[in-house]
């Protein structure tokens, strides 16, 4: 259960920094872009954000993996 929502904890902070990366990364203003990256990612690489994105993610992605393996563990 504690795994469970330390999951849910680590989720949730992945989460808000992924969203504060895109909300500074919506600042930050540029001239063009390509169809296949988009302008958010594009923003994003120009703004040097990528290793936070990065970070933010893994941590959403480790949270989900943390709560689906509370769910799915046999408790004796």
């Amino acid at each position: 259960m504690k795994r469970a929502i330390i999951g849910g904890f680590v989720s949730l902070i992945g989460s808000i920094w992924s969203l504060a990366v895109i909300i500074s990364a919506n600042n930050y203003s540029i001239d063009g872009w390509t169809t296949p990256p988009g302008k958010l990612l594009t923003q994003i690489a120009q703004s040097n954000l990528i290793p936070w994105f990065v970070v933010s993610i893994i941590l959403v992605l480790l949270g989900i993996i943390l709560m689906v393996a509370e769910l799915f563990r046999k408790d004796k």
